[in-house]
């Protein structure tokens, strides 16, 4: 292990699905054997498809549920580390990971939350972060998972999980990172910014993505949940910014209002039966600790 950030312990919380060997972990280690790191992996899989692991800093949690923000939930439960990093299993870790994320951890320890930044495969930013520093509602929006790092005890402490709601296999298929990290935010936890970057993540149309049916339904369920009724207003907005930028045809745009307007009315039924924050963790799991 690191000796030199030995004061702070660092805790990879991966995701994946129907896993049967730890391989995947050498793509996304290039620099340093995955065995130097502490890991949990959550693998959302099924009986004849059991990932098992015989090294002692690597545990292992077969999950039988499907949705990301179970999985990401199960992992933040199992962890014991002071410092959590989310990850994926479609990413590739840049040297000195370990040493970047505890080191500005150890400098900036009243942040309960601190994000990097990650490139893609041109080795372009990938996405245009907004400067270093304290994080405001709108600079979360640039916050993909795969860059966010937390303090275990103070998120824990402040009940701070994913959205069982917000994700994918979830009701809203999209807003995953936004709604987790807004939670922190409006909890008043101090959330700083890195201009660093800790990975590579492989790239995807951001037009093909805002023009979805996906993100018609699970963006404005995100407006409903933070800006209330003005939501009708913003999806006026987005079906006619997304129609500008080509990003949907003309002749969608009923389509997709329809599909926006499905989702504030979901989301007001979630909330209307005080389902919207329940905090959901996997329960049927086998989970080996060696």
């Amino acid at each position: 292990m690191h000796n030199n950030n030995k004061l702070l312990k660092l805790e990879i919380l991966i995701s994946t699905m129907f896993q049967t060997d730890l391989l995947f972990l050498e793509k996304m280690f290039p620099h340093e054997h995955f065995s130097n790191f502490n890991i949990i992996i959550v693998n959302q899989t099924s009986e004849d498809k059991i990932l098992e692991s015989t090294y002692p800093n690597i545990k292992v949690a077969n999950s039988f549920e499907r949705g990301s923000p179970a999985s990401r939930n199960l992992a933040i439960r199992l962890g014991t580390a002071d410092v959590f990093l989310m990850s994926d299993d479609d990413i590739v870790y840049e040297k000195g990971l370990e040493e970047t994320i505890l080191g500005a951890h150890r400098k900036h320890e009243d942040a309960g939350m601190i994000s990097f930044e990650a490139i893609n495969e041109q080795h372009e930013l990938y996405t245009n972060y907004y400067p270093e520093g304290e994080h405001t509602k709108k600079s979360l929006l640039k916050i993909y998972t795969w860059v966010i790092t937390f303090k275990r005890e103070v998120f824990q402490d402040h009940e701070i999980y994913f959205n069982h709601h917000f994700g994918v296999g979830s009701t809203f298929k999209g807003s995953t990172e936004y709604v987790f990290l807004r939670n922190a935010f409006d909890k008043g936890l101090k959330m700083i910014h890195i201009s660093k970057v800790i990975v590579m993540h492989p790239n995807l149309s951001s037009g093909v993505l805002m023009g979805s049916d996906n993100a018609f339904f699970s963006r404005t369920a995100r407006m409903q949940r933070f800006i209330g009724n003005l939501s009708y207003i913003w999806l006026i907005k987005y079906v006619l910014f997304t129609w500008r930028h080509q990003y949907i045809k003309f002749t969608d745009i009923p389509y997709k209002f329809k599909l926006g307007l499905q989702g504030i009315s979901k989301y007001k039924e979630l909330e209307t039966k005080g389902e919207i924050n329940k905090i959901h963790v996997s329960q049927n799991y086998r989970y080996t600790e060696n």
